[in-house]
């Protein structure tokens, strides 16, 4: 039964919570302008859910006292109502861009943060000059909040205002300006380029990450730029004096794929702070011509290192540049790399890289898998010492985890074994624990694996 508004309004005032937000929903669908003053009112219920609601139908209804009432909305303490209530001013246009522009010096900070956040909803070019004075802001939020809102309107005049946020304490700040600078797009190049030789190397790293499309520490991003002047300028940042611009350029190199930095990324090999790098940016380029020194890599052979490698590692760093060397070669997509690779699966460090490798060179990776798993000479393991090796929830011996990696990795190529193939189980581990004698300390040791 359809209830009348009436019957909505008085529901809006019920002492349970539930019916309250139940009435706020439908009011709000409805978005009746005569409802107004009861939206706004229940901007301010106990309850989080009714004050999002209610918000979202003030929005709908539009007109200055909505507009207010959402204002004071950004101020609240669930930060769900602060989304849903940016969503919701950002549907209702330019009208609301003024308020939002003075929003933006309010006294309270989150209200400062999410009229900015609504401004870049809006991607209304008004705003720009209030929100490059945001990005002076007293809060990392509310510059945060301006940056990303900059981006998204993505005028030019922003630029500027942007790269100085290079020099701000917050790692957060930072990142914001640089995703920014990428959503402007070709106008933020060449003061890219001119930053990538400021005396800051917290502002040379962030320049080559945007140049590169990184808008985070991990490899990740959109290739925005293609522009020769861009490779030139990080591959001359590949003599940084400074180890993390070093990484920077060299990651967004790979990014970039162009293959003209192959030579350059080939050289950096031999330091020792970005050779990982440098085998990952070799791969996502894909080159041929690099194939011979990442494979060269994998072996432990071919450059000499100089340098130090990553400070501070507890991992060996030989075994993070055999993982990029691995992960490399299946990026080559070149059928000279697959025995390789295959033989790599006998590795219980690598044989995850080199799993995932072989599903990437594609199907003429299946028949030289199809004949390694059918070959018992050549998927023969060394003996463990009677040890099993931990595969995924279940104790498989050397030679059984060996044998069912190479069927997984056949089974994401599409090749599927015949139904008897597949019978692979713990029982033979298992037998050799329980046919163990027990001894002083039994048949396991203290750490509880096989002494």
């Amino acid at each position: 039964m359809t209830q009348t508004l009436e019957d909505l309004l008085d529901a809006l005032e019920d002492v349970d919570d539930a019916t309250r937000e139940e009435a706020a929903k439908t009011l709000a669908e409805r978005a009746e302008p005569s409802t107004l003053d009861a939206l706004i009112r229940a901007c301010g219920d106990d309850f989080w859910s009714v004050r999002a609601y209610a918000g979202c139908g003030a929005a709908k209804i539009s007109g200055p006292k909505a507009t207010e009432a959402l204002i004071n909305l950004f101020n609240d303490p669930i930060i769900e109502v602060r989304n849903q209530v940016v969503d919701a001013v950002s549907t209702m246009g330019p009208v609301v861009v003024d308020r939002l522009i003075s929003a933006l010096k309010d006294e309270r900070w989150r209200v400062r943060e999410h009229a900015a956040k609504a401004a870049g909803g809006i991607k209304n070019p008004k705003a720009v000059d209030a929100l490059i004075a945001a990005c002076r802001d007293r809060d990392g939020a509310v510059k945060s909040a301006a940056a990303e809102a900059l981006g998204k309107i993505g005028d030019a005049k922003a630029v500027p205002a942007l790269i100085k946020l290079f020099r701000d304490s917050s790692k957060i700040v930072r990142e914001t300006a640089g995703t920014a600078l990428i959503y402007i797009g070709q106008p933020s190049v060449d003061p890219l380029i001119e930053n990538l030789k400021d005396k800051d190397f917290v502002v040379r790293c962030h320049a080559a990450r945007a140049l590169g499309g990184m808008t985070t520490d991990y490899q990740i991003g959109r290739t925005w730029v293609r522009d020769a002047k861009v490779v030139d300028a990080l591959i001359a940042a590949l003599k940084d004096p400074d180890r993390a611009v070093r990484e920077d350029a060299t990651i967004a190199l790979g990014m970039i794929g162009d293959p003209r930095a192959i030579e350059a990324l080939i050289e950096a090999m031999k330091d020792g702070a970005v050779k990982r790098h440098a085998i990952a940016s070799l791969g996502m380029i894909g080159d041929p011509r690099a194939l011979p020194a990442v494979l060269d890599a994998l072996k432990g052979k071919g450059i000499k290192q100089e340098g130090s490698p990553t400070p501070g590692c507890i991992v060996s760093e030989d075994a993070f540049i055999k993982e990029a060397a691995a992960t490399a070669l299946g990026q080559f997509r070149d059928p000279r790399v697959i025995p390789d690779l295959i033989v790599l699966l006998k590795d219980g460090v690598l044989r995850e890289k080199a799993a995932a490798a072989l599903a990437v060179i594609g199907d003429t990776a299946i028949e030289p898998l199809i004949a390694f798993l059918y070959d018992p000479k050549a998927s023969e393991v060394e003996a463990e010492q009677e040890r099993v090796l931990s595969y995924a929830s279940v104790r498989l011996t050397a030679k059984d985890a060996l044998r069912l990696i190479a069927l997984e990795t056949l089974e994401k190529l599409g090749w599927t074994p015949p139904a008897e193939e597949l019978d692979i189980s713990s029982s033979k581990a298992d037998n050799l624990r329980v046919e163990r004698p027990l001894g002083e300390t039994g048949r396991f040791g203290p750490s509880g694996d096989m002494t």
